[in-house]
């Protein structure tokens, strides 16, 4: 489904790259666009695989009985990221690139290669160095414990700051090319060497850069295992008296809910910092940790006292995600309204983020997360996104008014808590017989 839903995308890229850019001399422009950018989205996707990277070291624990020092394990720990890293960016520059060629010909398979791909492995080699060198000095500082805070704040700045950066080049490339004139920048060292030199040149100083990068990863990989905080106290555990209050109790304590926490309050600082003037979709990036939802309450579910119906436990997994979805929206939503954002404008987010919460959590059911385990998650969201993006465009195609549209959703996501509580049920049906056996 993965691989359809992929050529689909292709198909999609390559019509409407043919009707807007066919026989145009804008490749050229959007080439030098797509490289510069290429550091923006290596580093989104980074942060993205980091994230749950560092939410499954209870995943890396499984190998410590193994005949391997923690720099082995780190590293092979870090090949298995940087697989999921390159499929991630195939999907994002994939279409393009193929796209390119299937209009522009072979020559330009060439420039494809000096201009997006090889940038793209020298960034993600960066930006790995860059996180291991972090770590060796957290862990100089005896702070390692607290990475899990740590590291997502300095993406968030990275991610700050990387944006408006290439916004800014971008608007320059396109200045210089209505001027005629030509665009250098260091960010261009690979293309630049295949224009003026050739690409056995450009290749030769990628393989050089790499090597010298793997070589400082290897040296910069810590020798220790450091455990990583997993709970931060933020509520009263009193609260725990009951069922609802339990679930809230872990959902706020939890790793991913603190993650999101920052990245949603520190883009919403951007946006008001660099006057972008939205409504607050940022609060969608809360949501997303209904993933993890069921996963980390299973020991209430195994507690006798709390031996309910999967009915009763969904409400309250759901329940307690909206309850912290409620408390971030307040000053976020405070934040858009002070800048001048309607309302009535903030309303669609709410249902939206609403129905991201059903969704997540039903892709925390039918893919669990065991150990962390990022590649289950990864595969549920991209399967979740595949079917969305084909309900979505099945329903423009149809062109159905807005009220007839919210019946559909309406619909689908009670399909959504239908499957939900069956996949609860199945789980539970099946713990039971294990712990009969």
């Amino acid at each position: 489904m993965v691989i359809i839903g992929f050529a689909g995308f292709n198909v999609l890229s390559y019509t409407m790259m043919r009707q807007y850019l066919g026989g145009t001399d804008l490749f050229e422009p959007i080439l030098a666009i797509a490289n510069i950018s290429v550091g923006f989205w290596v580093l989104i996707a980074y942060t993205l695989i980091r994230v749950l990277f560092m939410k499954a070291d209870e995943l890396l624990k499984l190998t410590f009985n193994l005949p391997a020092t923690n720099k082995e394990r780190t590293l092979a720990f870090a090949l298995f990221e940087a697989s999921v890293v390159a499929v991630m960016t195939v999907f994002v520059f994939g279409a393009f690139s193929i796209s390119t060629v299937l209009l522009e010909g072979p020559a330009f398979i060439t420039k494809i290669l000096v201009s997006i791909w090889l940038p793209v492995a020298s960034v993600y080699l960066l930006l790995s160095l860059a996180y291991y060198l972090l770590e060796r000095g957290l862990f100089m500082m005896r702070l390692a414990r607290l990475r899990g805070l740590l590291v997502p704040m300095v993406l968030a700045l990275g991610l700050s700051a990387l944006f408006p950066y290439t916004n800014e080049q971008t608007a320059v490339i396109a200045e210089s090319f209505i001027d005629g004139r030509d665009y250098r920048s260091p960010l261009l060292v690979y293309s630049m060497l295949d224009k003026n030199v050739g690409l056995w040149l450009a290749f030769l100083v990628f393989v050089a850069a790499s090597m010298a990068i793997v070589a400082g990863i290897v040296a910069a990989a810590p020798r220790a295992y450091v455990p990583l905080r997993r709970f931060i106290i933020l509520l009263p555990s009193k609260i725990a008296r009951w069922r609802l209050g339990a679930y809230t109790l872990v959902l706020f304590r939890s790793f991913e809910t603190l993650v999101a926490v920052i990245f949603v309050f520190a883009f919403s600082l951007f946006a008001w910092m660099q006057h972008i003037v939205l409504p607050p979709y940022v609060l969608a990036l809360i949501t997303f940790q209904g993933v993890y939802a069921y996963v980390n309450s299973e020991p209430l579910r195994r507690i006798s006292t709390l031996h309910v119906s999967a009915w009763t436990h969904y409400l309250s997994i759901v329940g307690s995600q909206v309850i912290l979805w409620v408390t971030i929206a307040v000053p976020v939503v405070a934040g858009s309204l002070a800048q001048g954002i309607e309302i009535s404008a903030c309303l669609p987010v709410a249902g939206f983020c609403l129905s991201n919460i059903l969704i997540s959590t039903l892709i925390g059911i039918a893919f669990p997360p065991e150990k962390g385990n990022p590649f289950t998650v990864l595969v549920g969201a991209v399967l979740a996104i595949i079917v969305i993006l084909t309900i979505a465009l099945g329903l423009n195609v149809f062109n159905l008014e807005p009220a007839m549209s919210a019946v559909v959703y309406s619909f689908l996501n009670i399909l959504v808590v239908t499957y939900s509580i069956l996949g609860m049920q199945r789980m539970e049906r099946i713990r039971r017989h294990e712990v009969a056996s």
